[in-house]
C-alpha cells in the first residue's frame, strides 16, 4: 500500500483527505511544515499532499527541501490549497509538485488526481 502525508494546518482538512483516501492508501499526517520534513526525514512516503499557507514553513518551501534532499527527491507532491493563482501554481511547478487541487474539493476528483499520479 502506497504512503502518503497529508500536511495541513487545518485538522478538518487531514480527516477529510483520509477518510477519501484510507481504502487505497497508508496516510499519515502532520500539521505544518516543520513537522512534515520532521516525519518524512524518518519515514519513506511515496506523495504528500501540501498546503501552501502553514505557519512556520509553507508548502511551497516544503516542496523545495523534500526536492532537495537526496534520498526523498522521487516523492512525489502535490498541492492542496485556497490559494488558485496561476502565479502559486507556477511557484508549486517550479518547487517540484506534480499536481494542484484547489480547497474545497470533491472525494473524487482527489481520488482521481491520486490515480492519475501513481499511474492507476
Amino acid at each position: 500500500m502506497k504512503k502518503i502525508l497529508v500536511v495541513d494546518d487545518a485538522p478538518t482538512v487531514i480527516k477529510l483527505v483520509k477518510f477519501a483516501l484510507q481504502d487505497e492508501f497508508d496516510v499519515d499526517s502532520a500539521s505544518d511544515g516543520n513537522e512534515a520534513l520532521q516525519r518524512i526525514e524518518q519515514t519513506s512516503y511515496d506523495m504528500g499532499i501540501f498546503d501552501i499557507n502553514m505557519p512556520g514553513m509553507n508548502g511551497i518551501e516544503l516542496t523545495r527541501k523534500v526536492k532537495s534532499m537526496p534520498d526523498r527527491a522521487d516523492m512525489k507532491i502535490v498541492i492542496l490549497s485556497t490559494e488558485s493563482s496561476d502565479d502559486m501554481k507556477a511557484q508549486g511547478r517550479e518547487a517540484g509538485a506534480l499536481g494542484w487541487m484547489v480547497k474545497p474539493f470533491r472525494e473524487q476528483d482527489l481520488r482521481d488526481l491520486m490515480g492519475s499520479v501513481f499511474g492507476s
